[in-house]
């Protein structure tokens, strides 16, 4: 199993916090979704770790990355990322980013092109605004934000969540309440309010990327972000965009399904740079 060292990023807007695997291969920068952080990549990174310099890092108001009061929306959140390829990476780079991590990546490939060779879009919820009220995200968000509002310690937090969950092991609750304490209140409040979204183009930001997209899609009836029809038209609008669908799969498709979520990334990753 390899090391992954902790490190930090000083930004010009905030610290980052990041992980960094062994130098084997092309680097490749983990992006997590809302309300997670960079552990939720754990699942695969020892995998990809095998092939690729592997980032994971944390977003700005998650895990131990800096907060930003009133900077959590959609396109705030590529600011630190954009800076990081820049000064930590220093080469063009493949993103992997889940729900709002695959937003993010979105953002970071049409603001800086040069520095994106391809990217993974993992069930982001690029059209969200439309129907963010009838989503499951929205009472998920709602019961996150009223235990953190709680100011708990990590087992006051655990004992918050395990009374809707009785399937997670004790392991896997106590791993979700060291995150959700590390997570900036604010995050999820911006979500529920609708500021996340308020300036967010997404048709805009998906025809200004220009690097190879896979765009990956949770099934929308097991709780994924993507509906068939917001998928048909991001692919639509994508320069060099595939699309993959897995019927079989909910929002969190490289836990449920880890080998074959890398195998599919190290396909498609691969074919880029045969072709570069």
């Amino acid at each position: 199993m390899p090391q992954f060292p902790v490190k930090k990023f000083a930004a010009s807007t905030t610290d980052v916090n990041y992980v960094e695997g062994p130098d084997n291969g092309p680097p490749m920068v983990l992006i997590h979704g809302l309300g997670s952080r960079w552990t939720g990549w754990e699942p695969v990174m020892d995998q990809f770790s095998e092939r690729w310099h592997v980032y994971a890092v944390d977003l700005r108001g998650h895990g131990d990355s800096g907060r930003v009061p009133d900077g959590y929306e959609f396109n705030d959140y590529p600011a630190e990322v954009i800076e990081f390829l820049r000064a930590v990476i220093g080469q063009p780079a493949y993103l992997v980013g889940s729900s709002l991590g695959g937003v993010t990546a979105a953002g970071v490939s049409a603001g800086v092109p040069a520095l994106v060779a391809a990217a993974v879009l993992v069930d982001p919820p690029l059209y969200i605004r439309e129907w963010f009220d009838e989503s499951n995200f929205a009472p998920h968000f709602q019961r996150s934000l009223d235990i953190r509002n709680k100011n708990l310690d990590e087992s006051g937090t655990a004992l918050e969540l395990r009374k809707t969950d009785d399937v997670s092991s004790d392991e896997e609750i106590a791993k979700m309440a060291l995150t959700m304490i590390k997570t900036d209140p604010a995050v999820w409040a911006a979500a529920i309010d609708g500021r996340l979204t308020e300036s967010w183009d997404p048709d805009a930001v998906l025809a200004s990327v220009t690097s190879p997209v896979l765009l990956m899609q949770a099934n929308p009836d097991m709780g994924g972000a993507l509906r068939d029809i917001e998928a048909t038209r991001a692919v639509d609008l994508l320069e060099q965009g595939r699309h993959v669908k897995w019927d079989d799969s909910g929002h969190g498709m490289h836990r449920e399904h880890p080998e074959r979520f890398v195998q599919l990334v190290n396909t498609f990753f691969s074919q880029v740079l045969k072709k570069s």
